[in-house]
């Protein structure tokens, strides 16, 4: 997808966070809103590795285990078996068991998940001053290429109070 026409569809979700990501979970794109809501995306260049090397991941991802680990566990395993040569995925996969000892326990579940979409789930952060809020996960994959992912965190109205 061409970079630029890849940054301005991201920058027309404002105000919903919403990034890219390359096979390999490391961010390739994402909004200003994303920033705000997660500063680790300006210098943490992986998804994964913040999700489950990152203290502050367990605090602001509400329901951490059940709600966010198992399933990217399970899309780590799901890419794993799609492309079993891919050297960054199986670095990706040591570095998340190596440095979690939850990561371990879960991903000998062998649970497998292709995606998130549609799911919701809520995240306590700074940007919102510590409040719960509810979010969609639109996660989509642009037709020209199978190794990139975007995702928007829509505002999940049917379970955000006063919304």
């Amino acid at each position: 997808m061409d970079e630029e026409l890849l940054q301005e569809f991201l920058d027309n979700q404002a105000p919903a966070p919403a990034f890219a990501t390359d096979l390999d979970w490391n961010l390739i794109a994402h909004n200003g809103p994303l920033r705000d809501w997660f500063p680790w995306a300006t210098h943490q260049a992986n998804q994964m590795r913040w999700v489950f090397l990152a203290s502050e991941a367990r605090e602001q991802l509400v329901a951490w285990e059940e709600d966010w680990a198992r399933p990217l566990l399970g899309q780590l395993r799901y890419e794993r078996a799609h492309h079993p040569k891919n050297k960054a995925l199986l670095q990706l996969e040591r570095d998340i068991l190596a440095g979690s000892p939850a990561a371990r326990e879960i991903w000998d579940r062998r649970e497998v998940v292709e995606h998130s979409h549609g799911a919701s789930r809520r995240l306590r952060l700074p940007y919102h001053q510590g409040r719960e809020v509810a979010v969609r996960i639109v996660a989509l994959r642009p037709m020209r290429s199978d190794a990139l992912r975007v995702v928007v965190l829509m505002k999940d109205r049917r379970e955000t109070p006063g919304s």
